[in-house]
Order: structure tokens, then C-alpha cells, then sequence
């Protein structure tokens, strides 16, 4: 692995890769420091083809290693994540995603404890980053850990939340639509009181109404809310209604649709909260069925005005 030639470097990365692939495969505590040390140190390799697999190296040897070991790899990933060279931010994102991917749900003790890890300093990246590429990974990696482990994360809700909601008003369109996932993923762990300030948070910010491209992503979020959580939001459906059917009813073909999807969320997931509004449902969802957003109406209505007046005259 230390080797200036590229193949033998590709070569014994690849043969570690089918030996950690073994159960036999037992390290001692020197082998583990040297083996974590030089894998780390082939993510900055020149040639794509050895970082590559030196990242693929990491799933299997997370349940080879001991914890500290573990510690020291996410903790370098993470420091990389926030590097100048975008390669190198690109491989250790992947890393931390095949890390968090194989780390053993029975092992609580070492998932939380590396998810605690990690927690923070995505947080803190999806919070102060200008970088927005890196905010991307973040918010995608957090979403991530927030799937599998989001029960072990009690802890950080609070202030993953708060990282959360201010991107979802972000200028970028990929930032916001990664953070709808990650909150979709939060609310199926987090505890009620936050859960209830979510929504407020996202009524008030509803109601102000600032601009038609946040609004759509606000309502975007209420309908994952709603299919992840889903009888969670039952409760709070009689003040969201009212909201989704007045933006059902803005000249807005796209925040018309996001509206319909979130009606089906609720429906579907909500049956007993919602039936009081099914009549005002069927009837949008009956006025849209006939509707052609490639008709222009506006213009039917003047032909047919320029009709009456030629009766007239005639």
C-alpha cells in the first residue's frame, strides 16, 4: 500500500478488501492501528481507482475494529468533509454513508456513541457552511443516520431541528428538499413537544405566505411530515386544512400539486381526523380533473365574448 506504483497500491487494497471480507479474519491491536492508519491515508491516493476501493474497505472493517478505532475513522472523515479539495470532501462523505450503512444495530453502545460523533459536526456543517456542496452531504448523511439510528440520537433532536428549519428557506432547491427528507426522517423519533413546535413553525411561516417558492416547499414538508409520521399529525389537521386549501386555489400549477399530494398523505394516513374535510377534498380534486394546465382559458373566455358581440351586431 505504500508503494509509488499505482497497481501494486490498487493490488494490496484489493486483497485487504477479500480478507476483511472473512470471518476468520482476526487483527490485534497494532494491525488494527496500522491498517485503519493506511486506509485513511489511501482516501488522498492520486488515482481514483485506490481511493475508491479503500473507501469500500471501511464497511467490512467497521465490525472488524475496535470502538476507538471506529472513532478515529469517522472522526478523520468528518475533518475531510470540511476540506479544500473536493475529491477528497466527496470520497469521505461516501465513507461516512458505507460507515453509518454497516454499523451493527445490535451493537447500540458503538452506534450511538459514533452517532453521537458525527451528530455534531453535521450539524454544524449544515449550519455555518457556505460551502454549499458541503451542506448537501451533510444534510445527506444526517438524513441518513437519522433513518437508521434516530432513536439513539434523543439527545441531538433538539438541535438538529434547529439546524433543520432555517435551510428549509435556503436559496438552493436541493438544499431544501434534502432537508424535507431529514426532517420527515426526524419526526419518527423525535418526542412530541418538539414535534408540535415543527408544525408551528411551519403554520406560521404558512400564514406570512413570503414568497410562492418557500410556500411550495412548506407544504412539500407537511406532506412528508404526514406520511412518516402519520397519525401524528392527525391533531393538527384542522388548523393545516384550511391552509392547503387556500394554496389549492393560487394560480400555481406546482404548488397546486404539492397541495393534492398532501391531501392524499392525509387521507391516507389520517382517515378518522380528516373525514369532516373529504367533501371540500373530493370537490378540488373533481374542479383539477377537468383542468388542462396547457389550456389557456383566458383565451377561450375573449373568443367567446368576441362572439357575443358579433350576435349582437348581426
Amino acid at each position: 500500500m505504500t508503494s509509488s506504483d499505482k497497481d501494486f497500491r490498487f493490488m494490496a487494497t484489493n486483497d485487504l478488501m477479500a480478507e476483511l471480507q472473512k470471518d476468520s479474519i482476526k487483527l490485534d491491536d497494532d494491525s488494527e492501528r496500522k491498517v485503519v492508519k493506511m486506509l485513511l491515508k489511501l482516501l488522498e491516493d492520486k488515482n481514483g481507482e485506490v481511493q475508491n476501493l479503500a473507501v469500500k474497505c471501511l464497511g467490512p472493517l467497521v465490525n472488524k475494529v475496535k470502538e476507538f478505532q471506529v472513532e478515529t475513522i469517522v472522526d478523520t472523515l468528518c475533518g475531510n468533509m470540511l476540506s479544500e479539495k473536493e475529491q477528497l470532501r466527496d470520497i469521505s462523505s461516501i465513507g461516512l454513508k458505507t460507515v453509518i450503512g454497516e454499523l451493527p444495530p445490535s451493537s447500540t453502545a458503538l452506534a450511538a456513541s459514533i452517532c453521537k460523533k458525527i451528530t455534531g459536526r453535521l450539524t454544524s456543517a449544515i449550519a455555518k457552511q457556505e460551502d454549499v456542496s458541503v451542506q448537501l452531504e451533510a444534510l445527506d448523511i444526517l438524513g441518513d443516520l437519522l433513518s437508521r439510528f434516530g432513536g439513539l440520537l434523543i439527545s441531538f433532536h433538539c438541535s438538529i431541528q434547529q439546524a433543520l428549519l432555517p435551510q428549509l428557506s435556503s436559496p438552493r432547491l436541493a438544499v431544501r428538499k434534502r432537508s424535507i427528507i431529514a426532517i420527515g426522517h426526524l419526526v419518527m423519533s423525535c418526542n412530541n413537544s418538539l414535534f408540535v413546535e415543527l408544525i408551528d413553525f411551519l403554520l406560521v411561516e404558512l400564514s406570512k405566505n413570503s414568497s410562492t417558492s418557500t410556500t411550495r416547499t412548506y407544504i412539500q414538508c407537511v406532506g412528508t411530515i404526514s406520511r412518516q409520521a402519520g397519525h401524528r399529525i392527525g391533531e393538527h389537521l384542522e388548523r393545516i386544512i384550511p391552509l392547503v386549501v387556500y394554496f389549492c386555489k393560487m394560480d400555481d400549477d406546482e404548488l397546486r400539486e404539492y397541495c393534492i399530494q398532501a391531501f392524499e398523505s392525509f387521507v391516507r394516513r389520517c382517515p378518522k381526523e380528516i373525514t369532516p374535510h373529504i367533501g371540500t377534498i373530493i370537490d378540488i380534486c373533481l374542479e383539477y380533473l377537468t383542468y388542462d394546465p396547457n389550456y389557456n382559458y383566458d383565451e377561450d373566455d375573449e373568443e367567446a365574448m368576441e362572439m357575443e358581440d358579433e350576435d349582437e351586431e348581426g
